[in-house]
């Protein structure tokens, strides 16, 4: 299974990575690792340039990390979003309710 999560501060607050497949198995980490980044910074981008693969159960994560972030009055950004994922936002309607800054052309 091809999944990390990579952690690197910016301006204002810190950038997470998250690398290869956000499934049933792996999207509790993230999950986990975004909820924790939150409280302790008051932005957070998630980049996910790097995502190969993501389900139903990885949509579900961001939208636990962004209640998270609405509760703690804190930003949750996702960046460098691959044309696949973004559809799947798209599609169940996640486009507004998360705050995409980028999204990467399909391949």
């Amino acid at each position: 299974m091809n999944f990390a999560i990579h952690r690197a501060p910016i301006p204002d607050g810190l950038r997470v990575a998250v690398e290869g497949e956000v499934d049933v198995f792996t999207a509790p980490k993230m999950r986990d690792e975004l909820m924790g980044a939150l409280r302790s910074h008051r932005l957070v981008t998630v980049d996910l340039s790097a995502v190969t693969f993501m389900d139903s159960q990885g949509l579900s994560a961001l939208i636990r990390a962004r209640e998270e972030a609405e509760s703690l009055d804190r930003c949750l950004r996702l960046d460098k979003v691959p044309a696949r994922v973004m559809k799947l936002l798209e599609l169940t309607g996640l486009d507004r309710l998360l705050t995409v800054d980028s999204v990467l052309p399909e391949h």
